[in-house]
């Protein structure tokens, strides 16, 4: 199964190299792929190492910084009050919390190295002028990754630690949260919010690929709220709506920005080639003449039966005469009257033909006689020995 993912994943890398270098022999093997997903494997796991190690630390820092929410929900009035609100159960609770902290720390002061390393993989073949563009996009996606998380962390988790904690009280449950338990579903809530505000760049890639387009994207929005939902829902560590609504909002916001950018830069490419774009204009107008299908026809009803007669008439004038291979059979007459049978034309038959394949109307013989029972004959003498 993950070679077959891999040799897909390959594939498309393929077809982007070729389409940014524009050479006509960019296929490479199957080995040199993986040898290049293992450099970047390597070295984001490298820079995540260094990180983690460097964030650790400064783990009673960050500890704090991971409580402050619990300040922000109104559940403590300040943080020496905070730190004595979670409770620990695990021996190694404490340690592993430190580690957690830190590694995602380390993944949020890492992430431009590790976007780099992605896009270099992702889009090989990039010419030097290309790779200068890069910078901007890295610095944009880093951008928007710390707004995600700390929207995540002013707003979002404060409000959903506020809501748990309600909605324990009206079910009448004492809260006594674990440290470990916590800290995961801080961390999660905040990088979950920052990989999901990566949006616009993955949209905006797919429109530089021509993957998207302005024209594909007005015309699918309604189907690209209902997909963000879904991801919002699937992607958010609580089922609650609260945070559902929370993520979905800002990033149905997010993308409506990228249909606005992908008109910008369609119109800014139409200025550089009008020529390209009208004979593009054209061909879809003529593709849209030749494919008339009634289906794509507002007006159409699949119910009418408007035409139906015509189509039968001219199915019928197209069916050819049918030439019957025997002579219909007799018509019964009423009793009385004689029967004629038709006369043939033996000077007309051709020469070859065996005419004894020429069959005459005979009458029809009548039905064999009913065996008599022995009653019906008894009752036949009877009448007979009467009669004499």
């Amino acid at each position: 199964m993950w070679q077959g993912i891999l040799k897909k994943v390959f594939s498309v890398r393929d077809k982007v190299a070729l389409n940014l270098s524009g050479e006509t022999d960019a296929e490479k093997p199957f080995i040199e792929h993986l040898e290049d997903l293992r450099t970047m494997i390597v070295r984001m796991v490298t820079t995540l190492v260094v990180s983690t190690i460097g964030t650790f630390v400064f783990y009673q820092e960050l500890f704090k910084i991971i409580l402050y929410p619990l300040v922000l929900a109104g559940l403590c009035k300040d943080m020496e009050e905070a730190r004595t609100y979670l409770v620990n159960i695990g021996v190694a609770g404490p340690f592993m919390m430190a580690i957690n902290v830190s590694l995602i720390t380390a993944v949020i002061i890492s992430f431009p190295l590790l976007l780099i390393f992605l896009l270099q993989f992702i889009l090989p073949g990039l010419k030097p002028n290309e790779k200068k563009l890069l910078w901007p996009a890295i610095g944009i996606g880093t951008g928007l990754f710390l707004g995600g998380a700390n929207f995540a962390y002013w707003v979002v988790l404060p409000k959903a630690l506020m809501f748990f904690d309600q909605f324990a009280e009206s079910v009448g449950a004492k809260q006594m949260w674990e440290i470990s338990e916590y800290i995961t579903f801080s961390t999660r809530f905040i990088l979950v919010f920052g990989i999901a505000f990566e949006l616009p760049v993955i949209v905006m890639a797919l429109v530089k690929l021509d993957i998207l387009n302005f024209k594909i994207m007005k015309n699918t929005w309604r189907h690209a709220l209902v997909a963000i939902t879904l991801f919002a829902a699937i992607i958010t560590p609580t089922p609650d709506v609260l945070t559902l609504m929370l993520m979905s909002g800002p990033l149905y916001f997010l993308y409506a920005i990228c249909v606005y950018l992908a008109y910008l830069l369609e119109k800014k490419d139409k200025e550089a080639y009008p020529e390209y774009y009208a004979q593009i204009e054209k061909d879809e107008k003529e593709l849209e003449k030749e494919v008339a299908d009634d289906w794509d026809n507002e007006n159409y009803n699949p119910w009418s039966t408007a035409g139906d007669e015509d189509d039968d008439l001219k199915d019928e004038y197209q069916k050819p005469a049918a030439t019957p291979s025997a002579p219909p059979p007799d018509v019964e007459k009423s009793a009385g009257s004689t029967v004629e049978s038709p006369a043939v034309d033996y000077d007309n038959l051709n020469a070859g033909e065996d005419q004894s394949s020429v069959m005459l109307d005979e009458e029809e013989p009548s039905p064999p006689d009913r065996e008599k029972t022995t009653e019906e004959l008894a009752r036949e003498d009877e009448e007979r020995s009467r009669g004499v």
